[in-house]
């Protein structure tokens, strides 16, 4: 009785947390993040693990293979989630035409600067024309990874994988666009691109709208309230303390790589095959039968 409630209990769970996850997607990966991120998220996914090492230690002693399969599947996919959201090291690049190669990026949690264990810097920008489709944005990057060179053409849908990371094209931006800029709200610092936008208590989003390259200043958008700064420039709106500390404009075109770390992801891959495998062995059975 116990091993039936777990195993049922156990995969109800993990189908639970992947329609949250999958809910949560379509509104886009910060909306993500913020979910598998929350406590009950991560209290869930550990009861749900608790439930399957349970049950698959009592399989595993009954000699059940095949109903132990999914559950060792399922804890391998649950700590492959946790170690890629603990050791997940990607964020966004820019790069600007012409420049000299960067060997890191703006973390995902928009407070500091990823070092990656490689470099690289753009060539040239272009033009691809896809049939059926508008002509799509080409970025030509070159780079070193320890002794090895590497180059590719990225696309939106054409990435570039090295040294466990992933590159993908984001969007090419024109020059004088706002590059990095540092911003303190309510006592804490973050380092953000244009357009992110960071959470700093519920309910309450702050973001870049626009910038003047002219009198380099950045313009805020705090809830529905704008405001424009320039560097060194402090104000308060709508009871949040702000103040921009550093702000570089880019000189010549350039493009935003999104940069996702792939390292521990097999685990993830091999947990869920393991489940997939343990739930299809016994229908093709029956079938034979």
């Amino acid at each position: 009785m116990l091993t039936g409630l777990l195993r049922k209990g156990g995969l109800l769970l993990a189908l639970a947390l992947v329609a949250v996850a999958a809910v949560a997607s379509l509104f886009g990966p910060n909306e993500v993040a913020r979910v598998t991120g929350s406590f009950w998220f991560t209290g869930v996914a550990g009861l749900c693990g608790l439930a399957s090492l349970v049950a698959a230690v009592v399989l595993l002693r009954q000699r059940r293979l095949l109903a132990f399969l999914p559950h060792l599947g399922l804890l391998l996919g649950l700590v492959g989630v946790m170690l890629n959201h603990v050791a997940d090291r990607g964020g966004y690049m820019f790069l600007p035409a012409q420049a000299g190669a960067r060997n890191y990026c703006l973390g995902r949690n928009l407070r500091q600067v990823e070092e990656l264990p490689f470099a690289v810097h753009l060539d040239s920008l272009g033009a691809k024309a896809s049939r059926g489709f508008r002509l799509a944005p080409v970025a030509f990057v070159r780079g070193t990874s320890g002794a090895q060179d590497f180059s590719a053409a990225l696309t939106f849908n054409r990435t570039l994988t090295v040294a466990g990371y992933r590159l993908m094209l984001s969007r090419v931006v024109e020059p004088g666009f706002l590059d990095e800029y540092e911003l303190i709200v309510d006592g804490t610092e973050y380092a953000l691109m244009h357009n992110q936008h960071i959470l700093p208590r519920p309910g309450l989003k702050v973001w870049s709208f626009g910038f003047d390259t002219e009198e380099q200043r950045v313009g805020l958008l705090v809830g529905t309230t704008r405001q424009w700064l320039a560097v060194g420039d402090s104000a308060t709106v709508s009871g949040t303390e702000l103040r921009l500390t550093a702000a570089s404009f880019a000189p010549t075109r350039g493009a935003i790589l999104v940069v996702n770390d792939i390292r521990l992801r097999p685990v993830l891959f091999i947990g869920f095959g393991l489940v997939l495998a343990g739930l299809l062995l016994p229908l093709l059975r029956r079938e034979e039968r």
